[in-house]
This record gives C-alpha cells, structure tokens and sequence, in this order.
C-alpha cells in the first residue's frame, strides 16, 4: 500500500493603492511627502521647527544646499546607462510570443518540438546576436496565449522560461 502526500500553497496577491517612493523616483514622478510621526516623538518638536528661521526666510531648503535654482540630489536624477528597476508594461496579446531565459544551448528543433504541441503554430525565430532569446509564431492570439499559459516557467536545463508576447 503506498501513501500520498499531498501539500497545497494558497498565495494571496495584493496590489498597492499608491506607488513607492523607489518607484516613484525611478519613473521620475516622485514628490516628497511629509514624513509621518512617530508615537514617541509626538512630545517633541518637529524636524521642520528645529529648522532655523533665519533660512527658512530666505527661501534655503537645508535638504538642497544653495536654495532655489540648486541641483536636485544624486539620487533624483536619472542615470542615462542604467535600466530602470521598474519593469515594462507588457505588451497587449498577440500571435508571436518573445521568449526569454533559454540556455545557450537551446537550438530552433528544441523550441519547435516544445511548442508544436499547441495548435496553430507557424515557426521559431532565434536571435543569433543574442542567446537566450526567441520568437514563436502562431496562428492567432488565442493560440499563442493557450501556449503562453502552458509553458510558461516550463524549464529546459533547469532555467525557467520567461514567455510574454511580443512588441509590434
């Protein structure tokens, strides 16, 4: 007599209401907020009164030396060389499915014998200049998402594949 264990994960996913402050600051939309009190602090001055008067008149913001017209801190300003850490809004279905995180191994028969299973397949692109990556046609959206939706994760030499649709 041979036993079955059987284990389930339920996960809960929650969207935020508002963005991040890390978010934010990376799509360049991010506007300080103030700062919410703490219940041990309640009793004592705030950081904006400790400030001295004499500045505050002049229109000096301690936090950006040299008052009005001064650069914005390091940390607000874009870098052109580096990607953001927010992701791309996905592109809206379609036939052609991108493919990601394929081992460099991964040869066109691979990804046909793999996807030819779901009806309305056409054909693989690969990108030669760039491993890693391909394309697989099918007849319609509807087909390419039924695809999507079974592959998705599916992992060829332990790398888990990254299907999403292609760019137009």
């Amino acid at each position: 007599m041979t036993n079955i264990i059987v284990s389930v994960v339920v996960q809960r996913i929650q969207y935020a209401k508002t963005k991040s402050d890390v978010i934010a600051k990376a799509d360049g939309t991010f506007v300080p907020r103030e700062k919410r009190k703490r219940h041990e602090e309640k009793g004592k001055k705030s950081k904006k009164e400790q400030h001295d008067p004499n500045q505050m008149a002049m229109g000096v913001n301690p936090g950006y030396p040299g008052g009005y017209g001064a650069a914005p801190p390091l940390s607000q300003i874009p870098y052109p060389g580096v990607r953001s850490l927010v992701p791309e809004a996905p592109a809206p279905p379609n036939n052609i499915l991108f493919i990601q995180n394929l081992p460099n191994e991964t040869t066109p028969m691979m990804l046909q014998m793999l996807f030819q299973q779901y009806p309305g397949f056409k054909e693989v692109r690969m990108v030669e200049a760039k491993p890693g990556i391909a394309f697989i046609e099918y007849g319609d959206e509807a087909q390419s998402t039924v695809a999507m939706q079974g592959l998705q994760s599916f992992k060829i030499q332990q790398n888990p594949m990254l299907i999403t649709y292609a760019k137009k």
